[in-house]
């Protein structure tokens, strides 16, 4: 086996670091200080010889370069893990009572809206693991849901497509292009297109398919950027880089984060966006029924996530 040069607890707590993007909210979420969380991390660092956040005062820590990457393998890294994990015999008890579900979520609804409270759910349905697989949002996401691997889905989608038959309309967000309220200062919102096309823009990764779906839109807005200062796939980075002024770029409302939504708002409003569900079950499993429960009241009724229109009073 080789010599690792980090601790399963330093990934443990770089990961949470990651979803918060705060020491303070990740020492909560641990149940250990700051100081500890700030101390593992600069081990972590000194171990792997390179810096996985940038620290600036009175700023949240945010991922470079290297720490991108680190994340990106950690994520195949914890997949093993589980793989390994599900070698482990269980007692002829828990054999009938323990079930496993795979979750396809945005990355911005797990970190928001369900991450925090999942803790009181699996204190509540301990027989219940739910496996999360997280990402920004895309059009091969409702692919993903059709090939059946996943037992539900909870993502956003633009409100110009089309909903696939098998997914359920949840509710309606809006979308547009944010930005710090300074490039707003003295001007009249919406801020017209020519006026937009000078500011700096941060896109999806470069000549990817979401920076190309990105462009699309914006040109039916008579929006283009005439300059990019950035590429990330990472909505917290973005959502980061739209709190320290650094440049603008397409949003949806419901997932910037709250401790941001005083300094950055609506420049020009876009296509809004549909938060969509899905279930494999048919119904009938109670099992199922406190995983739907759970997730889609985490969302629809935090009143963080701010709505247009809501469709699913059932659910809730």
């Amino acid at each position: 086996m080789p010599n690792l040069p980090f601790t399963l607890r330093q990934l443990e707590v770089f990961s949470s670091l990651c979803a918060t993007r705060s020491f303070r909210r990740t020492a909560e979420a641990l149940g250990i200080s700051q100081a500890s969380v700030s101390n593992q991390m600069k081990a972590l660092e000194a171990q792997l010889g390179v810096a996985l956040f940038a620290r600036r005062p009175g700023q949240r820590p945010a991922l470079t370069a290297e720490g991108m990457a680190f994340f990106d393998d950690l994520q195949v890294f914890q997949a093993a893990a589980e793989t390994l994990a599900s070698h482990r015999r269980k007692r002829p008890e828990e054999a009938e009572q323990q079930v496993r579900y795979r979750v396809l979520i945005g990355q911005g609804l797990l970190d928001g809206y369900i991450r925090s409270k999942l803790d009181r759910f699996f204190a509540a349905h301990p027989q219940i693991e739910l496996a999360f697989e997280a990402h920004p949002p895309s059009r091969e996401l409702a692919r993903d849901v059709e090939s059946g691997r996943f037992d539900f889905a909870m993502i956003h989608q633009r409100a110009d497509r089309p909903v696939e038959p098998y997914l359920r309309q949840l509710a309606l967000v809006r979308g547009g292009i944010y930005g710090h309220r300074k490039f707003a200062d003295g001007r009249q919102l919406p801020l017209p297109a020519e006026m937009l096309n000078a500011l700096p823009f941060i896109m999806p990764l470069a000549a990817s398919a979401q920076e190309a779906e990105m462009l699309r839109l914006f040109d039916r807005y008579g929006i283009r950027p005439r300059r990019v200062i950035g590429h990330t796939q990472y909505y917290d980075v973005m959502a980061a880089m739209l709190e320290r002024g650094v440049g603008v770029s397409s949003f949806a409302d419901a997932i910037l984060p709250t401790e941001m939504r005083e300094q950055v708002i609506m420049l020009h409003p876009l296509e809004n966006w549909r938060l969509l569900w899905y279930r494999k079950d048919a119904g009938g499993d109670p099992r199922c029924d406190a995983v739907q429960a759970f997730l889609v009241s985490s969302v629809l009724q935090d009143s963080n996530y701010r709505t247009i229109t809501v469709f699913a009073d059932e659910f809730l």
